[in-house]
């Protein structure tokens, strides 16, 4: 393993003279306050993190002078922790050795747009991707629900799936990304455009392991008109039900499909007040197009009722989006309101999801509530859990994940900062990939349990 090197007084000077005195921060708050992600979403990893901090953020504005920062850590044997938006919530932009933490934050360029693809640098926000793909018809395949604030290296590096992700799955699907230009970690850095799938099977999801994101190509698709749904169940299991038909059916163009157990209903209170939600009452919110009729013919067969709907006009016009209470945001919403409230991401089983779903209520009660989105995952249609946990301690939680594990779940859990023990990692791509780019492994180290 490489032996660090501390950043001196002399190096933060080299680092202004590189990359300009505005562009180089030093003062311990903010080195604090950058220094993080969202790792506090688990009680486990904030325990762990909350003390890690760079020794100086730099961020580059142009890739030569990114280029120029990691020559110059390679040459002090300096380690680089890369950050976008820090809205990962695994706590892999935190840097464990100190360093440099090399933020994209500047490199906000939309290179090329074209109705299928759109080339961006790593920094750029994924919102303002979306609305130059609408601007030209088209529109990003899927997006976290942090679509807002996150950025486009950021996800690709640190995320999978998202809105979007029920009909076109997730960045490992081929087709989704369609090339990257990284920078390695060398004594003369080189620029790589990599496009092959096997070569993108280092990049996707290497959490800031393997390389350094210059630039990116997403797969667009056509823009939709999309609607927003909200709908209430008396019973769970028919919401369940209800989702997975919708989603199944390829008679409906959808972007999102999320069920709730009722009790996280009440965790929604905006949603509430606006009648869109009922404490006590399952939910699900929809993002469909071009479906209103065969949604509201399921929904009458499994006894839904739709309690909120918002016309294209409205889509993403500034107001309430449903998918600001989707996904991770669902956790967000629990957190809010019971501190001690964490997730899981466990993946049901679709044929056998109602068997399993009973099983687990029966051993842990409240203990453990349910949140589906469906999502095409290895291509085919999955119930992937963001299940909420009540915390009580670390090995309760591993019990949990156990028991899951156990009973034919498949759990990627988000409580290690460590990406080889994450179950979706790409395993030997990305260590391979490691080998190549960062030979001395400077970037992100502590993240990776595997020897590089």
């Amino acid at each position: 393993m490489t032996e660090f090197t501390a950043i001196t007084g002399e190096d933060v000077k080299t680092l202004r003279a590189i990359a300009g005195d505005g562009a180089v921060i030093d003062d311990p708050k903010q080195l604090q306050q950058w220094s993080r992600d969202s790792y506090w979403y688990s009680p486990v990893l904030k325990a762990e993190l909350d003390e890690k901090c760079a020794e100086v953020i730099v961020r580059p504005g142009d890739l030569a002078a990114l280029i120029e920062v990691i020559a110059f850590a390679f040459k002090q044997r300096v380690p680089v922790t890369l950050r976008g938006a820090g809205t990962g919530n695994y706590g892999q932009g935190v840097p464990l050795h100190g360093g440099i933490l090399l933020d994209t934050k500047s490199l906000t360029g939309i290179l090329e747009l074209e109705p299928g693809r759109i080339r961006a640098q790593a920094g750029a926000k994924l919102i303002d991707l979306e609305r130059a793909a609408n601007g030209i018809g088209a529109e990003l395949r899927f997006y976290p629900s942090t679509i807002m604030t996150a950025t486009a290296g950021g996800f690709l590096a640190g995320g999978s799936s998202g809105i979007g992700s029920v009909t076109h799955g997730t960045l490992w699907d081929p087709g989704n990304v369609l090339c990257v230009t990284i920078v390695t970690v060398e004594a003369q850095p080189r620029v790589i455009t990599v496009d092959s799938v096997e070569q993108l099977r280092g990049v996707i999801h290497n959490c800031g392991l393997t390389c350094v994101i210059a630039d990116l190509t997403f797969a667009l698709a056509p823009k939709q008109p999309w609607e927003e749904y909200a709908l209430v169940f008396d019973d769970f299991e028919n919401s369940f039900r209800f989702g997975h038909a919708l989603a199944g059916s390829d008679a409906v163009v959808k972007r999102l499909v999320s069920v709730f157990e009722a009790e996280i209903s009440g965790y929604f209170k905006q949603l509430i007040r606006n009648g869109a939600a009922e404490a006590g009452k399952a939910l699900v919110l929809l993002e469909l197009a071009n479906s209103d009729s065969a949604m509201r013919a399921l929904a009458a067969q499994h006894g839904g009722t739709v309690t909120y709907h918002n016309p294209p006009a409205h889509y993403h016009a500034g107001g309430m989006m449903l998918s600001d209470f989707t996904w991770n945001h669902t956790t967000l919403w629990a957190m809010k309101a019971e501190p001690a409230m964490t997730y899981l991401q466990d993946l049901f089983d679709a044929q056998s999801f109602v068997e399993q779903h009973r099983a687990r209520k029966a051993r842990f009660g409240d203990s453990v509530l349910t949140h589906i989105e469906f999502m095409r995952f290895r291509g085919e249609l999955v119930p992937q859990g963001l299940s909420l946990v009540r915390f009580e301690s670390k090995a309760r939680l591993w019990e949990i994940i156990a028991w899951c594990e156990s009973n034919g779940f498949w759990v990627a859990n988000p409580h290690t900062h460590r990406l080889d023990e994450d179950v979706r990692w790409n395993g030997q791509p990305i260590l391979d990939a490691k080998a190549r780019w960062d030979p001395l492994a400077l970037l992100n180290p502590g993240h990776l349990g595997a020897p590089a």
